[in-house]
């Protein structure tokens, strides 16, 4: 990913935080014909150790578990709020259309496990993580139920070897932007708020509202 300078986010606690609020992430891998990838939720975490791990599972019927049987290496995507950005924004006439977002990229290698005590271990994780209240249905189920469940999924397990996190928040434009930027933002969508919301606790912002 290009991450010029100013734009570059390296702490790992704000990095887990992006990974685990915008989890709905992208799988990317090779396959024998190039680039493969798969959209699904997964769940980051960091170990005592300081290293990140990321647990996922796809259907078995989905090729690119075996893809990454063959070739381990994986590029994992967080998208996180992202929104336009109007040169009338600006007080410079010299101002493009461009975007601001915040994203964060891990690298890694991926383990493919089929054994269904660690594949209904990574299934609690993640319906702990998404909703925690139906862990005890869940575990009701009968058996046999379960059992075909289970068996329609194999289980990932990435340890992440590189994390790179790009927030681009109008950090270069700041002495730029009119005083009608911040409650732009503000006023504006779900990711306009999620963004002044990034832009203030950063401390972007000149004022606080």
């Amino acid at each position: 990913m290009y991450v010029p300078k100013h734009f570059l986010q390296d702490d790992p606690e704000l990095l887990l935080e992006v990974m685990r609020t915008y989890n709905f992430a992208t799988l990317v891998g090779t396959s024998s014909d190039g680039p493969y990838a798969t959209h699904l939720p997964v769940l980051a975490s960091r170990l005592a150790s300081g290293a990140f791990v990321i647990d996922a599972h796809v259907a078995h019927a989905n090729p690119q578990w075996r893809f990454l049987e063959t070739d381990p290496r994986v590029l994992v995507i967080f998208e996180g709020p992202h929104a336009y950005i109007s040169p009338q924004s600006y007080r410079s006439n010299r101002r493009v259309p461009t975007w601001n977002y915040i994203a964060v990229h891990a690298r890694g290698r991926a383990r493919v496990f089929h054994e269904s005590d660690e594949k209904l271990a990574t299934l609690d994780k993640l319906i702990r993580f998404h909703e925690p209240s139906f862990a005890p249905r869940f575990a009701e189920f009968e058996s046999g139920m379960r059992d075909s469940l289970v068996g329609a999924i194999v289980g990932i397990e990435i340890a992440v070897e590189k994390l790179e996190g790009k927030f681009k928040l109008n950090q270069h434009r700041l002495a730029d932007n009119r005083m009608e930027l911040e409650a732009e933002y503000r006023q504006g969508d779900e990711n306009h708020r999620a963004l002044a919301q990034w832009m203030e606790r950063l401390g972007y912002w000149g004022t606080k509202g």
